[in-house]
């Protein structure tokens, strides 16, 4: 049965369209099921404003946020897979033991030729302890964030969202964070997630 025949039926079993989150992640809570181009939309509107990735995107050919960003979510064919709304209550405890994103910029510059990095050793580098963005990031944190992710082998990997994602990884104890972050996940079946990016010679 699809979500869309279970949504349909008010008295859906939350149960059945919950995914299965490792013990390791323990304050995610489920929220509710979320469609590929929600979240898609909250991605552009955190991101497509930004000067700095206007210039990233303008110097690998594309034309805009959305082509751009299309172009490196389509080895995961996202529309495809089926996507939930979770709310990380602790994300100073759980964020550290996320994955950074598999992406070609951060296998080449950051995991040492791995696919991803689990954040608490990804965010000892010089390329996150250093790194202006996430600096900024731990100043001026949202009140409302979303990062989106997959859960592969009991592990949730990260494919967008790595600053802030680092940001809390690397959150001061002693600082308060006054924020609601939640994350969308979907579950990934295949044998291993492609690296992403990279996809620019158009």
């Amino acid at each position: 049965m699809g979500w869309e025949s279970l949504l349909s039926n008010k008295k859906f079993n939350v149960a059945e369209i919950m995914l299965n989150i490792a013990k390791k992640y323990k304050s995610l809570e489920f929220v509710k099921p979320i469609k590929w181009p929600e979240v898609f939309g909250v991605w552009r509107e955190g991101e497509a404003g930004q000067a700095s990735w206007k210039k990233h995107w303008e110097e690998r050919g594309f034309a805009s946020w959305e082509e751009w960003r299309e172009a490196y979510v389509a080895p995961l064919e996202p529309k495809n897979l089926h996507w939930s709304l979770y709310k990380i209550n602790d994300p100073i405890k759980d964020l550290p033991f996320f994955y950074g994103t598999p992406t070609r910029g951060w296998v080449d510059k950051a995991y040492g030729g791995k696919k991803t990095l689990l954040l608490k050793n990804l965010v000892q580098l010089p390329i996150i302890t250093k790194n202006e963005k996430v600096l900024s990031i731990k100043k001026y944190f949202p009140k409302k964030t979303m990062l989106t992710g997959l859960i592969y082998k009991d592990n949730i990997i990260l494919i967008e969202g790595q600053h802030r994602a680092s940001a809390l990884a690397s959150w001061y104890i002693q600082t308060l964070l006054d924020s609601e972050v939640t994350i969308a996940l979907a579950k990934w079946n295949q044998n291993e997630i492609p690296v992403l990016g990279g996809n620019y010679n158009k």
